[in-house]
């Protein structure tokens, strides 16, 4: 007959113990102990791993093409069957919005597609889609539990899964709050496990924290095959989606939209880096950076004021600080030009951060 124990469980963090304690050793959360009953039941045999040898035509990747060139582009060529996405970004900046784009090109494409939300109705989700002129059908399923998605995906096999938001979906067995780093990491770990069984690419999109990091675990971005982020100023219509990671292309793409009514649609690189820009400015010079396979030409703007401060002030978004204090004291000694009394401040526009030493002549001559 099978035993139970009972034990404290942290909701924020999972932290196991055998006697209730006020503040969580690894959190350090308070007052966060709930009291578990765990049953001890026998596991049942499982099925062993066996080791197979794999011939060089078993090797390639297959790839779905999208047919949206930045969205391709970023991917390495399309989706690949069978991997996991990791899609971060603000609230509010098109995370959904691009999903809905690609859900839509792999049905036209005759896959069936399921889109999971837990964060809004099936009236809002019909009218987004009826917003963005989508006309190919896919499924929808407005749910939080996990047990209702890996119900649905066994029913019926999907091509495509896209869960939104992964921090909203929880597990009614496990006895973490929902959101909490332990629920989010446990239910992660066994959607991503059932999906790959059943060779589905899926997509998660992620929340961020206020420092710009996705929200949740640090493993949740080791678990999956890509890790992108969405990024843009919502005041501007201009997206750039970039790859934090990818176990099937390269990591050092980034792919540029324009928001428009009808959805997001690919710009050209240098409407979205140049398109403000003053040619008759001063403190203004280009660079051509390579990100990727491909040359995008950035403006690099500098601006050194009096200073207002007994100590001047140094500030570089997108280029490195280091490189700034080197090139200002450069700028001092070889061509005479004093910054004792001057603040200095560099900005790369574009949101792109620039670590290729070449920069340091358009930081100069701005």
């Amino acid at each position: 007959m099978a035993k139970s124990q009972q034990v404290f469980l942290c909701e924020a963090c999972g932290y196991e113990t055998y006697k209730w304690l006020g503040k969580c050793p690894r959190c350090a959360a308070w007052d966060t102990f709930r009291e578990v009953k765990i049953e001890a039941a026998a596991k049942p045999q499982e099925e062993m791993a066996t080791p197979v040898l794999l011939a060089n035509e078993d090797v390639e990747d297959e790839r779905d093409v999208l047919g949206m060139g930045e969205m391709d582009r970023v991917l390495g060529g399309g989706l690949t069957r069978g991997s996991s996405i990791l899609l971060g970004g603000d609230p509010g900046i098109g995370k959904t919005t691009l999903c809905f784009e690609i859900a839509a090109r792999m049905a036209e494409l005759g896959f069936s597609v399921l889109y999971v939300s837990g964060e809004e109705s099936l009236r809002q989700l019909s009218g987004r889609k009826r917003r963005l002129s989508i006309d190919f059908p896919f499924a929808f399923l407005a749910t939080n539990r996990v047990e209702d998605i890996l119900h649905a995906v066994h029913q019926k096999k999907y091509h495509l899964v896209i869960i939104d938001s992964i921090q909203a979906v929880y597990s009614t067995r496990l006895p973490f709050l929902p959101g909490s780093t332990s629920q989010i990491r446990e239910v992660s770990s066994k959607v991503i496990r059932e999906l790959k069984k059943l060779d589905l690419t899926h997509i998660f999109i992620g929340h961020v924290t206020k420092e710009g990091a996705i929200a949740g675990p640090k493993i949740l971005e080791h678990m999956v095959d890509t890790v992108l982020y969405f990024e843009g100023d919502k005041t501007l219509p201009y997206r750039m989606i970039r790859v934090i990671k990818n176990r099937y292309g390269p990591v050092d793409e980034i792919g540029l939209f324009q928001m428009r009514r009808e959805g997001l649609v690919s710009v050209e690189p240098s409407l979205f880096f140049l398109s403000e820009r003053d040619k008759d400015s001063s403190g203004s010079s280009l660079y051509p950076a390579i990100t990727g396979s491909r040359p995008l030409l950035l403006e690099v703007q500098a601006l050194t004021p009096k200073t207002g401060f007994s100590m001047p002030k140094k500030l570089g978004v997108g280029y490195d600080m280091n490189r700034l204090f080197i090139m200002t004291a450069v700028i001092e000694k070889v061509i005479g030009l004093p910054f004792f009394d001057r603040d200095v401040y560099v900005n790369v526009t574009g949101g792109i951060k620039v670590s290729e030493p070449g920069i340091d002549l358009s930081v100069v001559a701005a």
